[in-house]
């Protein structure tokens, strides 16, 4: 569905139930996520919840895409893109990367993909990620985007056992374009 230079960004399958399993039952890389440890059976289950997803009109329209890397085949991770509101162009965007392809630049990859999509193909007007303020990498990818913290909600959620709170981070279609455009300028340089 999408693709960058290392990545491809597309609709899970079956097939990728061993490799969604290594993350999404790791306690590190879910303690932010707002789902448990799963077990396979989950794994499974949310293969098939959301494989057959793949439209994006509505309000609550969300996709569930797997970060394929090219080199090796794997699914790595997954983006997670959805439409708030569609009369007013708003979406939200999520990422999750296995530990062993952690703090090598994917996410910001494929958020920058995704980002792309939300605003070229769903033609939405601003888009926001939700981060638990404990998650200091989270933070460090979307601010290399260009988003800006627009808010923080103290203590709002019981979150895995502990009230947690989270920033919302956001981005406007013509910010996200110029800051790509800087993006690609300093890549030239």
């Amino acid at each position: 569905m999408l693709e960058t230079a290392r990545l491809h960004l597309r609709p899970l399958e079956l097939a990728d139930e061993d490799d969604l399993l290594v993350y999404q039952s790791d306690p590190e890389i879910v303690r932010y996520i707002p789902w448990p440890e799963r077990t396979r059976e989950q794994v499974r289950a949310g293969i098939v919840a959301f494989k057959d997803r793949t439209r994006m009109e509505r309000s609550g329209d969300a996709l569930v895409l797997a970060m394929v890397e090219k080199r090796s085949g794997t699914v790595i991770g997954q983006m997670n893109v959805g439409i708030t509101s569609r009369e007013d162009a708003q979406g939200e965007f999520g990422y999750v990367v296995a530990r062993a392809f952690g703090r090598r630049g994917f996410a910001t990859e494929a958020s920058a993909a995704v980002l792309d999509y939300a605003f070229d193909v769903l033609d939405l007007h601003r888009v926001t990620a939700q981060i638990d303020t404990r998650n200091v990498a989270s933070v460090g990818v979307v601010t290399k985007l260009g988003l800006r913290r627009e808010a923080e909600f103290r203590e709002n959620e019981w979150f895995k056992g502990e009230w947690t709170s989270s920033w919302i981070y956001a981005i406007l279609a013509a910010e996200w374009r110029a800051a790509r455009d800087s993006m690609v300028t300093d890549e030239r340089t």
